[in-house]
């Protein structure tokens, strides 16, 4: 079997190697998301033949914007996330900005990038948060301990990495009796259902029960659990879109760019069809302890 601080080590390399291409799609900052967009609307989504990309770009980063709003509202984000915040798998910082920036809180932005924690911490510079977030380069499942409990946890669409089990053991520990644990996430709803989404991102999706069941043996108990998975399914769309429309107006793209946006297609492209076909679920989970 894999050893654990090797697959730990990967999915940090991993994500500090698609820094740049993160930026490149996302960006340009300061708040940069990776994770899927909320489409409450009935507007369809922009497409490769009637948008260009920086148009289609535009139109990803209102709607993941979008997904962060509808879960400040599910989980009275003005309560719950107003106070210390711990951001587990922050990517570039994207979520921490928006907890410190519309809610007022202190939030540590947690890591296992490395290259990414000064990429946080200059972007929280230039949004003027700097004293209210922290980057800080840890595994999910070592938190280090404080003095002083934390109010809140968030994972958006990074959970599926950590070994779940020791995580809630290890938020049992940093977080305050009665604190939440606000998780964003693709679910397994049938067998082989995510598997396109484990590959191709290098991730061990699992079924809400199996987060039942590892809070609740951390002692944690579920509060919400709410499904988002028709209002995110044209995400895909649009990142298809995009990439495609890279592929035909961007002649500066290198061969090896080309290349990797040509995986990305075909991965946006089938990931969309398991949103389509159920073979997976986005939703919205809160635990509290106990």
């Amino acid at each position: 079997m894999p050893d654990p601080q090797d697959e730990v080590r990967l999915v940090g390399q991993y994500y500090d190697d698609k820094t740049a291409r993160l930026v490149r799609k996302y960006g340009p900052g300061p708040r940069i998301h990776y994770h899927v967009g909320h489409y409450a609307s009935t507007e369809p989504p922009l497409r490769a033949d009637n948008a260009a990309p920086d148009a289609i770009r535009g139109s990803i980063r209102r709607h993941q914007e979008d997904l962060l709003r509808y879960a400040a509202k599910i989980w009275d984000a003005e309560q719950r996330l107003s106070g210390r915040v711990l951001d587990v798998g922050c990517g570039l910082g994207g979520g921490s900005l928006f907890w410190a920036q519309e809610y007022g809180a202190d939030v540590t932005a947690v890591t296992n990038a490395p290259e990414h924690a000064p990429v946080v911490e200059g972007f929280a510079r230039e949004c003027g948060v700097d004293g209210r977030v922290r980057a800080l380069v840890s595994d999910a499942k070592q938190l280090p301990l404080d003095d002083r409990p934390y109010d809140a946890a968030v994972a958006i669409e990074s959970s599926g990495y950590f070994d779940r089990p020791r995580w809630f053991e290890r938020l049992a520990r940093v977080l305050r009796p009665g604190a939440s644990v606000c998780v964003e996430e693709v679910f397994i709803t049938r067998p082989h259902g995510a598997d396109v989404w484990a590959e191709y991102f290098y991730t061990k999706p699992a079924t809400v029960l199996d987060y039942v069941k590892a809070a609740e043996a951390a002692g944690f108990e579920l509060a919400d659990d709410v499904d988002a998975t028709s209002e995110t399914a044209p995400f895909w769309e649009e990142s298809a879109a995009w990439t495609k429309a890279m592929l035909e107006t961007d002649g500066s793209l290198s061969p090896a760019d080309r290349r990797q946006l040509r995986i990305s297609l075909l991965a946006n492209q089938a990931l969309g069809a398991e949103w389509q076909a159920g073979g997976v679920r986005l939703g919205f989970l809160r635990f509290e302890l106990k």
